[in-house]
């Protein structure tokens, strides 16, 4: 039986295609080497461009320009025999090493044909190296260039050497672990053989390969990496001086204020649940203010994941995790057996591990704020560069948002989640995001994957998101202004926009900007908490007595904070609970104040129609709006500063609710009676002109009410003297008459009630009068309507000196009209004075009664 056979162009192919398909050229590969750094427990990394070695090796590739990368981690045999392998993972089983595909080092072929490397460390005591040349045959021969030959030991001192010299390594600890990668800089040769055609004939040419901001993109790196605490970057100058270009290292000035990612680790084979709060600071050689950093990592419990497994409820936790790993679906890889050297399949590693971390740091020089949202595996997927351009799958992984402010914020959501082999996004995310993913028992590999990504996504990475921001927000103390423009850009993001995510994000927490009488805040609450909605900060606590009160069990939150909420989460306010708001106000006090007024506008504008309307909430509202007007002058509340604001108070009365009041001139007067009138407790408000709103009142006023007006109407005009506040009030007597059909029944339960002004013209005077008398006259045809101002009424008065002439404005009788009793009171002309003069009444002197019977005979 034969196997594959393997030549060098095989592999050179491989390679090509990876790092077109897999990994992009700049920081992705320094992202892996980052990576492969914390694998080994490397505390600093070191990285940088030199000129090469010179005259002073003999390899030819030693002495042309090099990228090199040396961090003080452990190598093991295994990694001895890892690293020459491709595609197998050496360390598959290996919990505390974040490395899966065995691939990621491998990019460095980005920059080059071949590199080096040397180790020292107590696994390897004497160290070695060893030079990888993927053009070469497995017993290291390359025929078209036989001068790549293996790195001797003289070359290999004169490696450690340029470490010592420029103090990358510690020349008197001879003892000392490292591990360098020496990567020569891929420059055009004779024969044009290259795995890319990319070449770098200066170290201008790769530097402008690496982002500009690579400084911060890696101090984001350093909170979710356990091991890796300093990085730096050189480059070396055309004297031969290696200069640090920058630095990023996790803040030491106070130890108890530092805690990051204490997983991937292999302290323990079983699974726990863990939860661990992350915290700290990442100092930026090129900025003061450096990075904070804040979050929580979590390992979830087996129950989360119960639905991988048929019957997996009773198998508790640690055997629960075994009966995953040993499922003819659960994802497996090739790796090498340590002990005997053979290939063997392993499950793959993941773990119910997840994390949120969010970062803050300055603009610097960018023109405009934004927040990143990352979806990472500890590192970040993709590549934030060229965004537009990648796959679908790919941009799922990240997203950036525009932000107010001074400040870019990075929010990290990581979980140990399956993976494309070229780590740029995790299997299944986008269906999950679009909710068109359905959640089932695995029956094949894929499914096993996206349901597991699924699950640790759903109910692991996106449900501490909100207590990563708590986090955040309380350690480095963020402004009001800082938190809110965080929160702002979160609320516009695809992210939040997605049903499935939201539910997620808020399934056990929300985020609100909280106030109380005793303090205003961010806080982190329960989903159940009950919530409710203010127009802003009360003025003045104080002034809304019942708010005070209702903050004790319930959570006020602002409209339009940029409150992070559950969908569709309830913040409406109870009628009774409106009610009460509007029951316990000191009218006074609060139609005397601009401020109060405007706000308990805005409080009512938040309210539902529906709830508004209700007659609870109605009679309520009446209520206070009368009691204000009785208690604030008209005149102050007519002004410019609160007019709009009890416009707007009117406008949630219902117009079949409101009777107009028409204007008057006199606003003294007007305030008087309609004070008087709001001491009744009635269902319909009055509502004076000035304060109409659209759509128009449209209330009319019948039986109790009707009485009770009129009633108090009357109760008003004997208890004044003064003659102009008599009138209006008849006034509105005549208006309110007006609108109504039931002005007979009225004013027969009111018939001795004095409710109508006439013009005696006898006496020549304003009377008034009650509907008794009016009918009385009106029977004895000396009730006229309209002005006396003319020659029959005054050639009649002289002819009946003992009769009272009594006259009524004709909108009075139109309102008499819809009774039965004063129907078709006439003007006084020849005719009604005929039916006058045939009652006999006493007549004048002959003389006196000349001029009506000249004004009489001009009308036969």
């Amino acid at each position: 039986m034969a196997g594959f056979k393997d030549r060098p162009g095989q592999k050179v192919n491989t390679i090509k295609n990876l790092l077109k398909e897999r990994y992009k050229q700049g920081f992705p590969i320094i992202k892996e080497i980052i990576q492969n750094a914390n694998d080994g427990q490397a505390t600093t990394l070191d990285f940088g461009i030199s000129q090469g070695l010179g005259d002073s090796v003999k390899h030819p590739l030693l002495k042309t320009p090099a990228l090199f990368f040396l961090n003080n981690g452990t190598f093991t045999k295994s990694d001895q025999e890892s690293i020459t392998y491709f595609g197998i993972d050496a360390n598959a089983k290996d919990r505390g090493k974040i490395g899966k595909f065995g691939l990621g080092q491998k990019s460095v072929f980005h920059f080059c044909e071949a590199f080096f490397y040397i180790a020292f460390s107590d696994s390897i005591p004497g160290g070695c190296g060893e030079f990888i040349n993927p053009w070469a045959t497995p017993d290291g021969k390359d025929t078209k260039r036989p001068e790549w030959v293996e790195i001797s030991k003289e070359d290999r001192e004169s490696l450690k050497k340029y470490l010592f010299i420029h103090n990358l390594v510690d020349g008197n600890n001879p003892t000392a672990s490292f591990f360098l990668l020496w990567v020569p800089l891929r420059h055009k040769m004779a024969d044009e053989r290259c795995i890319l055609a990319n070449y770098y004939e200066s170290i201008n040419s790769v530097q402008e390969s690496f982002p500009e901001d690579m400084e911060g993109r890696i101090g984001q790196l350093l909170p979710m990496l356990r091991h890796l605490h300093t990085i730096r970057f050189f480059i070396e100058n055309n004297k031969g001086n290696l200069k640090q270009n920058f630095s990023v290292s996790l803040c030491s000035d106070d130890s108890s204020l530092l805690s990051r990612c204490i997983y991937p680790n292999t302290t323990s084979e079983s699974i726990k649940p863990d939860k661990h709060e992350l915290q700290g600071k990442i100092d930026l050689s090129s900025n003061q203010l450096g990075i904070k950093f804040a979050g929580q990592e979590n390992v979830l419990s087996a129950t989360n994941f119960y639905s991988l497994l048929n019957d997996s409820a009773n198998l508790g936790q640690n055997n629960f995790w075994i009966k995953l790993q040993q499922s003819p679906f659960w994802s497996k890889r090739a790796s090498i057996n340590e002990d005997n050297g053979e290939d063997e399949i392993v499950p793959d590693k993941s773990i119910p591990h997840c994390a949120v971390v969010l970062t803050q740091q300055s603009l610097e020089n960018k023109p405009k704020a934004k927040l990143t949202l990352q979806w990472t595996v500890f590192l970040p997927l993709a590549s934030e560069d060229n965004h537009s351009q990648q796959e679908e799958a790919e941009q799922e992984a990240h997203e950036e948002i525009n932000c107010d402010g001074d400040k870019d914020y990075t929010i990290f959501l990581h979980g140990y989640f399956f993976l494309d082999s070229g780590r740029k996004y995790i299997e299944g995310l986008r269906q999950i995001r679009k909710n068109s993913f359905t959640q089932k028992i695995p029956e094949n590999e894929d499914e096993m994957i996206e349901q597991w990504n699924y699950l640790l996504a759903t109910r692991g990475t996106l449900r501490i998101v909100l207590p990563s921001l708590q986090q955040f927000y309380e350690k480095h103390s963020l402004t009001d202004v800082e938190i809110s423009n965080l929160c702002n850009a979160i609320l516009k993001s695809r992210l939040f926009a997605s049903k499935v995510y939201r539910q997620s994000i808020c399934a056990e927490h929300q985020w609100i900007f909280r106030t109380q009488p005793s303090n205003n805040g961010w806080e982190l609450i329960s989903v159940n908490e009950n919530l409710r909605s203010l127009p802003g900060i009360p003025p003045k606590w104080e002034a809304f007595p019942a708010l005070q009160n209702l903050a004790q069990n319930n959570y006020f939150i602002i409209e339009g904070k940029p409150n992070l909420l559950f969908t569709g989460k309830n913040c409406r306010w109870e009628k009774q609970e409106i009610c009460s708001v509007l029951d316990s106000l000191n009218p006074k006090l609060i139609f005397s104040n601009t401020n109060y007024l405007q706000y308990l506008s805005e409080f009512l504008k938040l309210q539902e129609n529906i709830i508004i309307q209700q007659p609870e909430v109605q009679t309520s509202l009446i209520n206070l709006l009368r009691q204000g007007f009785r208690e604030v002058d008209l005149s102050h509340l007519q002004g410019e500063s609160l007019k709009d604001f009890v416009r707007q108070l009117v406008l949630k009365i219902k117009p079949d609710q409101r009777f107009k009041i028409k204007k008057f001139q006199d606003n003294t007067a007007l305030g008087v009676v309609l004070n008087h009138i709001y001491q009744l407790k009635i269902n319909l408000f009055l509502v004076y002109e000035n304060f109409e709103v659209l759509p128009e009142s449209q209330g009319v006023l019948r039986g109790e009410e009707l009485i009770s007006i009129l009633s108090c109407l009357n109760d008003f005009i004997l208890k004044t003297e003064t003659s102009s506040y008599q009138e209006l009030a008849c006034q509105i007597i005549y208006q309110v008459l007006s609108s109504t059909n039931h002005v007979e029944e009225a004013l027969n339960k009111l018939s001795d009630f004095s409710l109508f002004i006439g013009y005696n013209y006898q006496r020549e005077q304003k009377v008034l009068y009650n509907y008794a008398q009016l009918k009385k006259y009106h029977q004895n045809n000396v009730l006229f309507k309209g002005t006396w101002k003319s020659p029959i009424p005054t050639a009649l008065k002289e002819a009946l000196p003992n009769t009272d002439l009594i006259f009524i404005d004709k909108k009075v009788a139109e309102i008499f009209g819809k009774s039965s009793s004063l129907k078709n009171i006439p003007e006084c002309d020849a005719n009604s004075c005929l039916q006058l003069l045939d009652k006999r009444p006493e007549l004048a002197q002959a003389d006196q009664r000349t001029n009506l019977l000249k004004e009489l005979i001009n009308y036969v």
